[in-house]
């Protein structure tokens, strides 16, 4: 069982410039991580500011992350502005199991422009036209048919689709519906993640492009011609139409439907299970089936 001493914690928190106050004993020794719903003896545990307010007992926890001022009844007790991020720094930092940089034998990479560190699990098809820079991680069972470049730091979880055309046709002289050929590809920026089985359409012309920093979610479909800014988020079960655009920061509710060459703007949000049928302007939350604007996105939801 590993153990970690609390005063390691406390370094690794200073060397990330990270503003906090500490009270309790720097050479107690914690043994892994829980919950606080299920809290195991000796482990470290995050208590969400939403409980503000709320009496906790709490004598017994060896080491809690918790908001400013909480002044919580626990062993030990880092207090900082943003718990959520600072409690999984700490366990990603001392608890992560790393997985090795290894490409699979199993997958078939006709790629030749693959960066450093680059992992690739199995059963991957990563075709010719494709760029992986440094530090890229591929899932399991991933498939990548067209050009495609993927910035570093990303990932690609397992089950994704990246690719495929899209479906577009037209109409012959006869009335039968035709294939429209595709030729783009997809870009995805740096530090993307995408979740498993989501599926990503390349362009007809021009490339679908991913911004840095995205987050896309599990069961997604991404059609073709897409334009995600930077730093937006895409929540499971959602479908973005051929063309549609989410501008930077943007955020896309689980189960949105957002209709073809709509335009999401900057800093606004879709929320769960709404039709997108009109642009959305900056800074704007839009509900419902169609949606409507109800009111202005605050600051604290960016």
């Amino acid at each position: 069982m590993k153990k970690i001493v609390i005063a390691d914690i406390i370094d690794y928190l200073k060397e990330k410039a990270v503003d906090f106050q500490f009270y309790g004993n720097l050479y107690d020794e914690i043994i892994g991580f829980s919950s606080l719903n299920n809290y195991k003896k000796g482990t470290i545990t995050w208590v969400k500011e939403s409980i503000s307010g709320q009496k906790i007992e709490a004598t017994d926890i060896k080491l809690a992350v918790s908001f400013k001022n909480s002044k919580l009844p626990v062993q030990n007790l880092i207090e900082v502005d943003n718990s959520k991020g600072v409690f999984f720094g700490i366990i990603e930092r001392f608890f992560e199991k790393k997985n090795a940089n290894v490409i699979c034998k199993d997958s078939v990479i006709e790629a030749q422009s693959i960066g450093r560190n680059v992992s690739i699990g199995h059963g991957c098809f990563i075709c010719r036209d494709v760029v992986l820079e440094d530090n890229v991680r591929i899932g399991n069972n991933v498939q990548i048919e067209c050009p495609c470049r993927i910035g570093c730091n990303s990932v690609i979880a397992s089950g994704v689709v990246i690719g495929t055309d899209g479906f577009g046709y037209f109409k012959d002289e006869q009335g039968i519906y035709c294939k429209v050929p595709h030729f783009g590809g997809v870009e995805i920026g740096r530090n993307v993640e995408i979740g498993a089985n989501t599926c990503i359409d390349r362009g007809t012309i021009d490339d679908t492009r991913i911004g840095n920093n995205v987050k896309i979610d599990n069961l997604c479909h991404i059609a073709h011609n897409v334009q995600i800014g930077n730093n937006s988020l895409v929540i499971a079960l959602s479908m973005l139409g051929g063309s549609s655009v989410i501008q930077e920061e943007g955020y896309v509710a689980p189960g949105c439907l957002i209709k073809n060459q709509i335009k999401v703007g900057k800093h606004a949000m879709v929320g769960m299970g709404t039709v997108v049928l009109k642009d959305v302007p900056e800074n704007k939350v839009v509900v419902g089936t169609p949606g409507k604007v109800i009111r202005d996105r605050g600051v604290e939801e960016l």
